[in-house]
């Protein structure tokens, strides 16, 4: 009688820690996926980014390893006018919401033409030789250029790998990102 009791114990504690795994492996199997939903556009496969030296609008040097170890968020603008100027402060009041991972993020300006501006505190507007070039590369699969007012978020990797449109939602972009910031070991 108490060897039968034993199998059936030993045949329950089977069942408790082989059950998790069955159940992943069919899931699997069958491909089902979480319902993840995104605000961003995600860019597939994520684009490699080709960094080099560039400036900031006091002629300061940004090097190419000032990208690294920090989420990014790029906007890509030939001058700076209002919409441009209102999108930053959105972007920068978005950043600073994200409390103690503020510091993981930074925010960045491309320039490709001469424009007066005054960003608001923290962003890095970079300008001069070279702008043009780099910022080519920040296009996704449906636009041949980069598009006037689109948000791009780069990776502490070096990677593009997320894009807004124009008309984006500040709390879709600062989920998102919260998101990225909670299950990220890089930045």
């Amino acid at each position: 009688m108490q060897s039968s009791s034993g199998r059936k114990t030993l045949l329950i504690l089977a069942l408790v820690f082989l059950m998790p795994f069955t159940l992943a492996a069919t899931l699997h199997l069958v491909g089902w996926r979480a319902n993840v939903h995104s605000y961003g556009e995600l860019v597939q496969p994520p684009q490699s980014l080709r960094f080099r030296d560039l400036q900031d609008v006091q002629g300061k040097p940004f090097s190419a390893n000032q990208w690294a170890k920090k989420w990014t968020i790029v906007i890509v603008a030939n001058e700076c006018e209002a919409s441009c100027q209102e999108q930053l402060q959105i972007l920068q009041n978005l950043r600073i919401s994200l409390n103690k991972d503020a510091n993981r993020v930074q925010q960045v300006l491309l320039l490709t033409a001469e424009s007066k501006i005054l960003p608001p505190q923290n962003v890095i507007v970079l300008k001069g030789a070279g702008i043009d070039d780099f910022s080519r590369q920040f296009k996704v699969a449906n636009q041949p250029t980069p598009q006037a007012g689109r948000v791009y978020l780069v990776d502490p990797l070096g990677n593009l790998m997320m894009s807004y449109a124009p008309s984006f939602e500040p709390k879709g972009v600062r989920h998102d990102l919260e998101r990225l910031l909670k299950n990220s070991w890089a930045g």
